[in-house]
């Protein structure tokens, strides 16, 4: 007795991905605000551990001793001011200072774009983005 063999449909090309329009015409404001804030609390994060590696690095290479005696040879004075403001506590309270204001500005920014957008899509009908399905 011969087994019959099933024959299996030719092999068919995947259909073309569907492309399908639609239209952005709201931002939600908290969504907007909430991810603006973490954006900006990332960001403000990177400044602070470039600063510190920043401040490290010109630590330890002398490059601070070195400007600050460079400049006490142009004037003749013993000019100690460039050490003082580099030191650690101050250079960590200016980076700490910058980092609120750039979350604070981030997360405003974040807010203003989303009202604005909410506007101008009123205005203009929204903005048109095209979605395939893969």
């Amino acid at each position: 007795m011969q087994s019959q063999k099933r024959k299996l449909p030719p092999m068919t090309k995947t259909p073309p991905a569907k492309q399908v329009r639609l239209r952005l015409v709201h931002i939600d404001f908290w969504s907007a605000v909430r991810n603006s804030f973490v954006v900006a609390l990332s960001l403000s994060l990177i400044l602070l551990v470039f600063n510190l590696l920043a401040w490290l690095l010109l630590t330890v290479l002398g490059v601070v001793d070195i400007v600050n005696s460079t400049i006490s040879d142009i004037i003749g004075v013993d000019f100690l001011g460039l050490t003082d403001l580099m030191s650690f506590p101050s250079m960590m309270v200016f980076t700490l200072l910058t980092a609120v204001v750039n979350i604070i500005c981030g997360t405003a920014l974040g807010a203003l774009g989303a009202i604005a957008f909410n506007f101008i899509a009123r205005i203009t009908g929204g903005l048109r983005v095209a979605f395939t399905n893969d």
